[in-house]
């Protein structure tokens, strides 16, 4: 079995795309998504100097999507992770966990040192990257709030 991760390029967009579509269509989330608002999510993602994107391949085949940035932090440099996913017919089989892994080398060789997300509490994903050496930073003063910019 062929596996690798490579960086997400133009050319793999509608491919990654599809696969946040049939994803995150499933149970627990069941969203619905147009193909052209996840194109251009991924295409503006793209578009950063400091975008990481990545993609997880099994014998040619795209079934695993990171999608992030990095950025500067007062101890250096931080990646933020803001969607990881795997195909549902390849989940629960280790390969999100060896993805997450190698993302991190992948960061370490960059010299970005710490690797943030955000997830719902009470969700598969909570107990996944909790699995993965993850810890809640329940102790920091942050709150993540959302605003719309116009009305």
């Amino acid at each position: 079995m062929n596996r690798q991760v490579t960086r997400l390029t133009a050319e793999n967009i509608i491919t990654a795309a599809k696969l946040y579509q049939a994803v995150f269509a499933q149970a627990p989330w069941h969203e619905t998504h147009e193909l052209d608002h996840i194109v251009q999510y991924m295409t503006q993602l793209l578009a950063m100097n400091t975008n990481r994107c990545y993609l997880y391949w099994i014998n040619n085949k795209v079934v695993g999507v990171a999608l992030g940035f990095s950025k500067p932090w007062h101890q250096g440099l931080e990646y933020q992770l803001l969607d990881l996913f795997v195909a549902e017919s390849q989940q629960k089989k280790g390969i999100g966990t060896l993805f997450l892994h190698m993302i991190k080398a992948d960061l370490s060789a960059a010299n970005i040192s710490h690797l943030i997300l955000e997830t719902d509490e009470g969700t598969p994903a909570e107990q996944f990257y909790y699995k993965n050496g993850f810890t809640s930073q329940r102790n920091q003063r942050s709150l993540t709030l959302v605003s719309k910019t116009a009305n």
